[in-house]
């Protein structure tokens, strides 16, 4: 265990990870950690939007640190903003962020620590999937995240606290358990849809991803929720509920919630919130739903940072490159198909033009899944 100091000084450490969404919620479990140290902290935050504003808005007391790293100057000003630190955590770990960290060692000796983020292993996986193809199912060890991103992330951090902190505080520190988190408990909770999200029961909908590969065909998540609402109308416990869909996105993942919305017969409120909401309104209203249907992006991390399960679904992309929920009530589902994971991002296009990788995914398991997530609440006696 810590044995807290009584005269402590501030530890300054700062954290650069602009891109993507996803892995810079993720990255909160830094935050987490360092909750959890019985040393004073103050963090700076170095990225730029939209994730910086999201880190600004959920924690107040970070410095956030806008930059544009394809401006000339940007190393420049990202140094004299950091100039004061303790040590830097470099979770963005490209050849931009490599210089920052050269140029911060040699014009201030502040220290740098790397986050590896596993590219061999996925290019390896990549690479499999080629000569596989789809003569050969996919290994079941693809399905799982034996190495969540998050736990390398904080791998790097508990890597530089092991240096920077002092040794009679170093026991236990191998012990902390730290997650995504983004709080929301000093919002005031009094915008309208915040409001009319309060009342009855809601599944949040995300039809967008990153890249147009892992996004789920809308004739699949169209069948999802016709079976969904099926089975809620004839469960005893879950009938007479009042459940609402909520989406969530970009105005292209509007348009999408509009052709759903268009092809069934929902019988509960819908509130297309879709490219409505800033990334931090998106975060709120997702606090406030009981379950949320997504792909593999950004806002399936925003869901479960905010204290929300999911259903994820993965096409192109696979478990095992760490990105799938870590939640014990949220789960993953997608398909043994051979030819998976077909690049490191799911930003190519399908070789064989057809995203089987989705088509077999089926609904009747998600289906059960949301049920089991949707009726806790209910089950638990406090609606």
């Amino acid at each position: 265990m810590f044995t807290p100091s009584a005269t402590s000084p501030v530890m300054k450490i700062a954290f650069y990870r602009s891109t993507s969404i996803g892995d810079v919620v993720l990255a909160t479990a830094c935050v987490d950690l360092l909750r959890q140290i019985p040393v004073p902290v103050q963090i700076t935050w170095v990225g730029r939007k939209p994730a910086l504003q999201l880190i600004a808005s959920a924690f107040p007391e970070i410095k956030a640190v806008e930059v544009d790293p394809d401006q000339s100057n940007f190393q420049e000003k990202a140094v004299q903003e950091l100039k004061d630190i303790h040590f830097l955590i470099d979770l963005q770990t490209n050849l931009r962020s490599q210089l920052l960290c050269r140029a911060l060692k040699r014009g201030h000796k502040i220290p740098s620590y790397v986050c590896y983020k596993r590219s061999i292993d996925r290019g390896t996986m990549i690479i499999s999937s080629r000569l596989r193809g789809r003569r050969r199912a996919l290994p079941d060890s693809y399905v799982v995240s034996a190495h969540h991103q998050f736990l390398i992330m904080t791998g790097a951090l508990k890597q530089a606290l092991a240096v920077h902190l002092p040794v009679e505080m170093l026991d236990g520190l191998d012990k902390i358990q730290a997650y995504p988190l983004l709080p929301t408990m000093h919002d005031s909770g009094q915008k309208p849809w915040q409001k009319e999200l309060k009342f009855g029961r809601w599944l949040a909908v995300a039809t967008g991803a990153a890249h147009e590969a892992k996004k789920t065909p809308i004739n699949l998540l169209r069948d999802i929720l016709e079976l969904l609402n099926r089975h809620l109308r004839q469960d005893p416990d879950m009938r007479d509920q009042s459940i609402g869909l909520l989406f969530v996105g970009n105005d292209k993942d509007r348009e999408s919630a509009l052709g759903i919305l268009d092809s069934i017969d929902w019988p509960g409120p819908v509130l297309n919130l879709a490219g409505k909401l800033s990334l931090w309104e998106t975060a709120l209203a997702l606090k406030d739903t009981d379950a949320l249907l997504c792909n593999d992006s950004g806002l399936l991390h925003v869901a479960e940072a905010v204290g929300t399960p999911v259903a994820a679904l993965f096409g192109p992309t696979v478990e095992a490159f760490g990105f799938s929920p870590w939640r014990t009530e949220s789960k993953a589902f997608s398909s043994l198909l051979g030819c998976r994971p077909c690049s490191k991002h799911g930003q190519l296009d399908c070789r064989f033009g057809d995203k089987l990788c989705f088509g077999l995914i089926q609904p009747p398991p998600i289906v059960d899944h949301l049920k089991t997530l949707m009726k806790r609440k209910t089950v638990n006696g406090s609606i």
